[in-house]
């Protein structure tokens, strides 16, 4: 094997590594949902949108806040998350009138989130997910991104030396 061909696979193989090791470094940390809510629609939602880290401590405190709605919500120290979206329509001033709710967030992968709701919440659309950061926004994840561009940058630098090549 040639020297320029060793340095190719060194190259193509320490890009590979970085690689892993954002992806590693990402889904390590835990999982990343776009959380928000809004009573007058997606888009104001989304105004008020943060990209948040799931943890124990902050879906634990996000299903006590609902539980008097959904009593199904499992509270506790699971460690395990999933990304949620929903659109309900809430009785919440005691028959006197209903609000839309839009919703986003963090909640545990062993809670079934789009089910229990007492009969004052009316699911309109609920989604569940956690087969990658940020699933629930419609977005790609930084780390996506950063992957993205380590792989295009490993094609036209392969794309390069194979031209290098066929000059000499």
């Amino acid at each position: 094997m040639s020297s320029v061909h060793q340095k190719q696979n060194t190259c193509v193989g320490s890009w590979l590594v970085i690689a892993l090791l954002v992806s590693l470094g990402e889904s390590a940390s835990g999982l990343l949902c776009r959380q928000c809510f809004s009573l007058y629609g997606w888009d104001e939602c989304e105004e008020t949108a943060r990209d948040i880290r799931c943890t124990t401590q902050g879906v634990t405190s996000s299903h006590l806040n609902l539980l008097h709605q959904n009593p199904s919500l499992a509270v506790g120290n699971h460690s395990e998350f999933s990304c949620f979206k929903y659109q309900a329509r809430i009785n919440r001033y005691n028959d006197r009138g209903l609000v839309t709710g839009y919703g986003r967030g963090c909640t545990f992968a062993v809670t079934d989130f789009c089910t229990g709701w007492k009969q004052a919440v009316a699911i309109k659309q609920c989604d569940v997910c956690s087969d990658r950061d940020l699933c629930n926004s419609g977005r790609l994840s930084v780390g996506s991104v950063y992957l993205l561009v380590i792989i295009s940058l490993m094609i036209v630098g392969k794309h390069h030396s194979i031209l290098d090549l066929n000059r000499k």
